[in-house]
């Protein structure tokens, strides 16, 4: 039998870390038992700022990886943090950094809110549509070298973020390959993104329908999501296939038992990134109303928040822990491995998201893992997609996503 071999183009990969690597590293994990030999396209020393070497051990032995050129805006930035650091007579926001930390490009507490957002208004508009743009050249000449070489038979992509799906469909324009689009997230409508000028706007949309119009299959993480897309694209809706999230039971097998102090606590374990301010506000504010309440509540209960946020939000809880106390722990990034191994230890997760547009068709991928691992769940979050899994499951609280 011929091997088939699929190009499978994607930024987050290890080492890079966060909840946007799993999905498609599972999926070059286990293609092989379908028949498939994945071929994956990466970027080399992409300019994420979750990195996470150990991850690299997760990779499937024999897996062929190229990675290409990609500079990211982010670089620049870092590049005028070092200089003016240096001039200034300071350590550099970058010495003495530990692998696996999250390193944002400067240290912005340096640098004037209003350059902050000047800056973030000019990536939006030099860079369209995403920071990893000037990736595209460099990673369209590796994939159609490599199948000039051995060909392969399907193309994937995986975004966010977009540009993998320009890469993939350029690629198989120039090869003829067939195109499998996979929207991890809504990007037309993501309530998560930052708002655009009304023309990069239209050409988000025109550039959206040049990829659905395009790709032979698109692919989506959620059913709600799917049916946005069919929504907006009814002509094409033949095409596309809901693939859900899940948890991979071999890997959550291996989770290290970390020993629980017995002291009568009852922990609750939040793992992953926190964009959005509203969230970190719903915690706090509830925490704080809990421990007003019951002022025991410090002392009883350990809410611990792991994983990457905004400047502003771990500003403000950081400033939280003052009044909490033992209630409220800020980990910030952990390798995966100590993250499921706490979270392994817990009594519960913290499922937190609040309200707005497009937000019912938000699962969260460590939702999945919360279950594989058989902790129970604290849902704070809109009706949608996300509570319903919950509620067909009888696991765990749901709560509006209020104080």
């Amino acid at each position: 039998m011929t091997e088939r071999r699929a190009s499978v183009i994607t930024y987050y990969f290890p080492p890079l870390a966060g909840v946007g690597v799993q999905r498609t590293l599972k999926h070059v994990t286990y293609l092989p038992e379908a028949g498939w030999r994945p071929v994956v396209f990466a970027p080399r020393g992409a300019a994420y700022r979750l990195v996470d070497e150990a991850s690299l051990a997760e990779l499937p032995a024999g897996l062929e990886v190229h990675r290409s050129f990609c500079y990211e805006p982010a670089r620049l930035r870092r590049s005028v943090a070092r200089l003016a650091s240096w001039m200034r007579g300071l350590p550099s926001p970058a010495d003495g950094r530990s692998p696996g930390r999250p390193d944002a490009p400067a240290d912005r507490s340096m640098v004037p809110a209003g350059l902050n957002r000047l800056w973030a208004g000019m990536v939006r508009l030099l860079f369209f549509p995403d920071d990893q743009l000037l990736w595209v050249p460099f990673a369209v000449r590796s994939a159609i070298s490599v199948h000039r070489q051995r060909p392969t038979q399907v193309l994937y992509s995986s975004s966010p973020p977009v540009t993998t799906h320009l890469i993939a469909g350029l690629v198989s324009q120039r090869t003829g390959t067939p195109w499998v689009a996979d929207f991890r997230d809504p990007w037309v409508g993501n309530s998560f993104a930052p708002p655009l000028p009304r023309f990069q706007r239209w050409l988000q949309a025109r550039l959206e329908q040049w990829i659905v119009g395009h790709a032979d299959r698109v692919v989506f993480a959620t059913e709600g999501l799917a049916e946005r897309y069919r929504q907006r694209y009814r002509s094409r809706a033949d095409r596309f296939v809901v693939i859900p999230n899940g948890y991979d039971a071999a890997e959550l097998s291996r989770v290290r038992v970390l020993p629980r102090e017995e002291d009568g606590t009852f922990r609750l374990v939040y793992t992953g990134s926190i964009y959005g301010d509203r969230e970190i506000d719903i915690l706090l504010d509830g925490l704080a109303l809990a421990v007003r309440r019951t002022p025991a509540l410090r002392h009883r209960l350990r809410v611990e928040l792991i994983g990457w946020m905004t400047d502003v939000n771990r500003v403000r809880a950081e400033a939280a822990t003052a009044t909490l106390g033992p209630a409220l722990h800020l980990s910030g990034f952990v390798p995966r491995d100590e993250a499921l191994a706490r979270l392994r230890a817990a009594d519960a997760g913290l499922m937190l998201l609040a309200d707005g547009p497009e937000r019912d068709v938000v699962v969260g991928g460590k939702l999945f893992e919360y279950l594989g691992l058989d902790r129970q769940v604290l849902a704070v979050m809109p009706r949608g997609e996300g509570r319903d899994i919950l509620e067909q499951l009888d696991w765990g609280i749901l709560a509006d996503p209020d104080a």
